[in-house]
């Protein structure tokens, strides 16, 4: 198994493989999440811990992304290990926060601790924290 640094955007692979090779797909359907890199290559993305909110929150779903992932032999399969987003160029630190408790998380499920909601922030990474 080996780590890959991946930049893409999260995609439906059904609704995907529709565009590209006019797949059947229901009208109705249940979103298979899967992850696109820039040069098209498709990947189905594990669900787990550090992916969970590519799967829960649609804004992630509309940013550029860097995923360092693993990639399983011989399948088209990875498991998020990080995920960061880029903006005008820039790579940002992505991740969700508790105000009441001042916890960082990785899922944008209520604070573990308080149970009150969490927010979403995005900040660009200072050269120590790459």
């Amino acid at each position: 198994m080996r780590v890959a640094e991946l930049r893409g955007r999260v995609v439906c692979l059904a609704e995907e493989m529709h565009r590209r090779h006019e797949a059947l797909l229901p009208t109705e359907h249940e979103h298979l999440w899967g992850f696109k890199t820039q040069d098209g290559t498709c990947y189905t993305l594990l669900r787990s811990k550090f992916s969970e909110a590519l799967f829960l929150d649609e804004r992630l779903r509309q940013k550029d992304l860097l995923l360092k992932a693993k990639l399983f032999p011989k399948t088209q399969v990875i498991e998020v290990a990080l995920i960061r987003s880029l903006r005008n160029g820039v790579v940002q630190d992505l991740y969700y926060y508790c105000d009441v408790c001042a916890i960082k998380s990785v899922s944008p499920e209520v604070c573990a601790c308080c149970q009150a909601p969490v927010v979403l922030v995005e900040k660009p990474m200072s050269e120590r924290e790459e």
